[in-house]
């Protein structure tokens, strides 16, 4: 019990005081929601009820990595995807490269890559290829080690069996980062 209590203690201090390192260990973790064009919506035609953008999609990622310096981080990401429109599934593993434009004690901006594969544990999710890239922005709260993340990503899936080969989306993210 004391061991799992000074454990506990001896993380939360580490969280607590980690932005100010230079380098070191990441976690991240983020929901992203996409949208599609509603094909029964009409543009300039009067209000019909119709939403000219249908929720399509809804994404959690997690991943570990490390900070090399102020501006390069990569992780190793892993993920479950949600594809209501289409009803697909999928469980994508991806490393992310991120280069941070600006960053500074209050904010960052970064544009960031990802590569990686779709898993097929069962029947319900789809094999095949992953990659993305984005651009966000974290507000870094040295207080409590705890970063706010806000980002719009490309995320493309190649699927085999699908359309033409590719499921394409852009989403909205929000998610965590502890340094």
């Amino acid at each position: 019990m004391k061991k799992r209590l000074l454990l506990a203690l001896l993380l939360t201090t580490t969280l607590s005081f980690s932005q100010t390192k230079e380098k070191g260990p990441i976690f991240t973790s983020s929901l992203h929601a996409t949208f599609a064009l509603n094909e029964n919506y009409v543009l300039f035609e009067p209000d019909d009820g119709e939403n000219m953008l249908d929720f399509s999609a809804i994404f959690i990622r997690a991943g570990f990595g490390y900070r090399f310096n102020k501006h390069i981080e990569t992780s190793i990401n892993f993920g479950l995807d949600f594809h209501m429109r289409f009803k697909i599934q999928a469980i994508p593993s991806y490393l992310n490269l991120q280069y941070n434009l600006v960053s500074n004690e209050d904010f960052k901006i970064f544009i960031n890559g990802s590569y990686g594969n779709l898993w097929k544990p069962s029947s319900n999710f789809e094999k095949g290829k992953y990659h993305g890239f984005g651009v966000g922005f974290q507000g870094n709260n040295s207080d409590s080690g705890t970063n706010v993340v806000f980002r719009l990503d490309f995320h493309r899936k190649r699927i085999a069996n699908f359309k033409d080969g590719n499921l394409d989306s852009v989403s909205l993210g929000i998610g965590i980062s502890l340094f």
